[in-house]
């Protein structure tokens, strides 16, 4: 943070500083305090602050601006602001705005995606379980104890007003492409095509998934039986009986029922 305020001391910038453990008492803190006459705002973390940021300004004339600083980094994968903090500073003082679209779950906005079933799980389970880990090998770890031992689960739901009942371990609602620090579950979703990309992922054995995992990373999943791909600009998703975790943006969201939306050309945001 402090190569960056003195970068904007440097040319001359106007700024605040918002510091916050948590995003949700981030989100309250800058609404609270954000200058009438803010033009840009910088989120310096991971993709919960990023979302918190958003839900501030993607209805105001602010420019999003990004120092990824988080575990997963996920949504900054769509994007380009370099590659090391030089560069971060060089696009949040130099960059343009580009136009990307964003994503609406019951209200709340998102800019990466919404995972519900196994990734839902993991991220419940990386806040509410006790463990001596930390960041990604906390994460992992989680990931590697269900991932043989999670069962697949009824999902009614609609996209685009069309009913589809399936057993799935995943449903991916994205408007970028990756989640999880690096799967890359909808290797096709564009930030700016007006549309969410879907995937969802069927029954496989839980000793199969071992094997299987590694084409998530890459996006070659497609070539799976279970694997099926969908887009659309509404999902609307029933609620189960049997839990169904989901997360916002890396952060825990809840069960369903959800209505999902894809809003186009919902904000700017700073780019090389």
């Amino acid at each position: 943070m402090s190569e960056l305020t003195k970068q904007l001391d440097k040319e001359g910038l106007s700024h605040t500083l918002f510091l916050s453990p948590k995003s949700e008492s981030l989100h309250e803190s800058i609404e609270k305090s954000l200058p009438a006459d803010t033009t840009d705002l910088v989120a310096i973390g991971g993709d919960g602050t990023i979302n918190a940021c958003l839900n501030i300004i993607y209805d105001k004339n602010i420019a999003l601006g990004i120092i990824p600083t988080g575990t997963g980094n996920d949504f900054i994968k769509t994007i380009d602001i370099g590659s090391d903090l030089e560069s971060h500073i060089e696009t949040i003082v130099n960059g343009k705005a580009r136009r990307i679209d964003i994503g609406d779950c019951n209200g709340r906005k998102f800019i990466n995606g919404v995972g519900i079933g196994f990734d839902g799980q993991i991220v419940y389970d990386n806040i509410y379980s006790k463990s001596l880990l930390t960041g990604h090998a906390k994460y992992y770890s989680h990931v590697l104890r269900i991932l043989g031992s999670y069962r697949s689960r009824l999902f009614i739901f609609e996209i685009d007003e069309k009913p589809i009942e399936e057993q799935l371990i995943i449903m991916a609602i994205h408007n970028g492409t990756t989640f999880g620090g690096g799967f890359k579950l909808n290797p096709d979703g564009i930030i700016d095509d007006g549309f969410l990309n879907i995937c969802t992922i069927g029954r496989i054995p839980g000793w199969k998934r071992f094997f299987k995992i590694g084409k998530l990373s890459f996006g070659q999943h497609g070539s799976m039986k279970e694997v099926k791909f969908y887009k659309g600009k509404r999902v609307t998703i029933a609620s189960n009986p049997k839990s169904l975790k989901a997360h916002i943006d890396g952060e825990y969201l809840g069960e369903p029922p959800f209505q999902i939306k894809i809003i186009p050309d919902a904000i700017g945001i700073l780019v090389r």
